[in-house]
């Protein structure tokens, strides 16, 4: 992904936002508080590389492959931040939160929620990939 703007704070802003939607992943995902500090390094040093315009080609490459590895990973992490987006908004405006089934069947498809054909939760998340080259991918995804 190539980013022109002439504020560069614009373009880290750009970048971060982009990075911090592909990996995302959490503590809890890992074994160990070290796994996930070096993780979070290794964000960290891509994202910088890529403000700086460093090694942008083989960055952009292992940022694809790794979205193609953790294809569904990053949609369930995109999805429970929703969810926890949603009842932090429903908590501000006084709202009791509602839990996963609640929540989909009141807030429909429209959300990227919706319920499976046995009526479970199953979430549902679309996501646009502009690549270096321009060319951009949508996605949709559906959990079972």
């Amino acid at each position: 992904m190539v980013v022109t703007s002439s504020n560069p704070h614009n373009k880290e802003i750009v970048v971060r936002k982009r990075i911090a939607s592909i990996f995302n992943k959490r503590e809890e995902d890992f074994p160990s508080l070290k796994e996930y500090n070096d993780y979070l390094e290794e964000v960290e040093d891509m994202t910088f590389n890529l403000i700086d315009g460093i090694d942008v080609p083989a960055i952009e490459a292992k940022i694809a492959k790794y979205q193609e590895e953790n294809a569904e990973q990053i949609m369930i992490n995109r999805a429970r931040k929703a969810e926890e987006l949603a009842a932090a908004l429903a908590a501000s405006k006084g709202h009791p939160a509602q839990n996963d089934t609640d929540a989909a069947l009141s807030q429909g498809s429209q959300a990227g929620f919706g319920t499976g054909t046995q009526g479970q939760y199953a979430p549902s998340c679309r996501t646009t990939t502009t690549n270096w080259h321009g060319s951009t991918t949508t996605t949709t995804w559906r959990g079972a």
